[in-house]
């Protein structure tokens, strides 16, 4: 590679990403943006900003769960900075998305020739599976822990390349890690990937033993980070147990086991690989129906299982002969770990902008195995100016392909009618894209076309409890109270803690005349917090009617 070439590589890499992700700057608030900046005081000004490290990601009266103290600390720098429009927001997403895309570069160019580390970081930069992430302002997050992880890798095999590691940068990857856990949790994995960065890629010809003892001070402090974060972090998520986060509604609903939710993870496999892969069709929904949620094993999830068994024995094996292959596999595994399931549940089965990073760790693997490929065509035909010639038009082709299909994916996440309306013919066998149609559709007083959407959403899934409530608070709302009361049952019925709906369900008992049945769930609501005036006018009311018919 010539030295003109290098020095426009960097900025070949950065003008890749813009032209991915800038069309995103138009966009407004969507989907989790809402609760999480719109409808949220504390994401909008910085007065008392240290308060963000004792509250909740998501506001107490959105489920007060995940803590991101730094992410929502970046929000509220931004919405300062822009007057609370989006711009500001988007701007932000899409220039950290260039310093990421930048940062996956240097981190090849220290494991691959500049050619294969540009190949790696060229398609990393216009891979549409990042889509969500950029265009939707909530995955600032993911941004943020991936510029901390690539940092900080970046030192590490710096350092580790001329000798151990310095004082300065163990101070830096620390400060690093520590804002990195602050912004997302994901970040927690750091100390894995610098130990598999250890085991595969660094060349040391010291015994493992001595290469441990000599790093192991810099693992004990990243661990002592840790163990902080997570027991602040457990202070402020006092009851959301270690995951953080509500799990995902299907797991609680169907109260699967432990096994069975791996048994979903394992299902959800090829869907990963696919969208690393052969990212053509995209999705801001995946759920059941369309994913399986296991009720024990079946043959659905044989597939899963031998390929994620064959991508962790292809790390294993090429540890040696092919040290980047197995360090990019490695990462990507890594990386997806806190959202995949197999640990802890998360809130969701499967979501785009969780494969941010992992896409970076299958990226530098494809580098490597350009790398391979071009020394065997090399073995076997020489330096053929046209087999090389005919590669770099392809990938031409490949990366013309990518920023065209992430910019015109970047416009489905323009504004919330677009994004929702879109969900239902990229994910039509996925209830939740029904549920959110249909929300929006209630929400712009679209009445039919919203009870539509949610009578698909319960035929194709009949078990979250939030779908049966809101449409019988639809229901109750236009004094249709013999329909909704099926569906405040039903509810119930699902998850009989659901803490939402229980004032409304008597007054629906009550204006059918269900009596006994009225004062039963009204005592039954002062429990969940229901309204208390409310109430009280409940079981007067039939108290009342009780005393007059004994009176009578």
């Amino acid at each position: 590679m010539s030295i003109r070439w290098r020095s426009f590589a960097s900025p070949a890499i950065a003008l890749l990403a813009l032209m991915s992700s800038a069309v995103g700057i138009v966009n407004q608030f969507t989907y989790d943006d809402k609760y999480v900046i719109l409808l949220n005081p504390a994401a909008h000004d910085l007065h008392q900003w240290w308060r963000a490290f004792a509250q909740s990601y998501w506001p107490k009266d959105w489920g007060g769960d995940g803590y991101r103290p730094l992410t929502i600390l970046a929000f509220k720098i931004e919405s300062v900075i822009g007057g609370g429009s989006p711009i500001a927001f988007h701007a932000a997403n899409i220039l950290l998305y260039t310093i990421a895309s930048l940062l996956v570069f240097a981190l090849a160019r220290r494991v691959l020739p500049v050619w294969a580390a540009w190949i790696s970081a060229a398609l990393f930069a216009v891979h549409p599976v990042h889509v969500e992430a950029v265009a939707n302002v909530v995955g600032q997050s993911e941004l943020l822990v991936a510029i901390v992880i690539l940092s900080s890798t970046i030192l590490y095999l710096r350092d580790r390349a001329n000798g151990d590691l310095q004082p300065r940068t163990i101070a830096a990857i620390s400060i690093l890690y520590a804002l990195g856990c602050f912004a997302k949790e994901h970040a927690i994995v750091l100390p894995a990937v610098l130990g598999i960065a250890e085991l595969t890629v660094i060349h040391d010809p010291r015994p493992f033993g001595e290469r441990f003892r000599k790093a192991r001070p810099t693992y004990l402090l990243l661990t002592a980070i840790a163990l902080a974060f997570v027991g602040v972090r457990s202070m402020v998520l006092a009851d959301h147990g270690i995951g953080g986060f509500q799990p995902f509604v299907p797991f609680a609903t169907l109260h699967i086991s432990s096994g069975d939710r791996i048994l979903t993870a394992l299902g959800v496999v090829p869907e990963w690989v696919r969208l690393v892969f052969w990212p053509v069709h995209l999705s801001s929904e995946y759920g059941p129906p369309d994913i399986e949620i296991a009720q024990g094993f079946s043959v659905s999830q044989i597939p899963g299982f031998l390929l994620l068994l064959g991508i962790l024995a292809l790390a294993v094996l090429l540890r040696r002969r092919e040290r980047t292959i197995s360090f990019g596999i490695a990462l990507a595994c890594i990386a997806l770990l806190p959202s995949s399931n197999f640990i802890v549940p998360a809130g969701i089965v499967l979501a785009e902008r969780t494969l941010f990073l992992p896409s970076a760790g299958a990226m530098l693997a494809v580098g490597g195995l350009a790398v391979v490929m071009l020394d065997r065509v090399r073995a076997r035909y020489g330096n053929k100016r046209s087999i090389i010639r005919v590669s770099w038009i392809a990938l031409g082709v490949v990366l013309a392909a990518g920023v065209a299909r992430s910019a015109t994916r970047s416009t489905v996440w323009r504004d919330n009618d677009t994004l929702f309306r879109r969900a239902v013919i990229d994910a039509p066998l996925s209830y939740r894209a029904h549920y959110m149609l249909g929300a929006w559709h209630f929400e712009n007083k679209r009445k039919r076309e919203g009870e539509a959407e949610y009578r698909k959403a319960l035929h194709l899934f009949p078990y979250d409890p939030f779908v049966s409530y809101n449409m019988a608070e639809q229901y109750r709302n236009f004094g249709l109270c013999g329909a909704a009361l099926p569906l405040y049952r039903w509810t119930m019925s699902l998850d009989p803690k659901f803490p939402l709906g229980h004032t409304s369900y008597a007054m629906c008992l009550l204006d059918q005349g269900d009596f006994d049945e009225a004062r039963a769930k009204a005592l039954e609501a002062f429990r969940f917090g229901g309204d208390a005036k409310a109430l009280l006018r409940i079981m007067f009311v039939v108290d009342s009617v009780r005393g007059g018919g004994r009176h009578g």
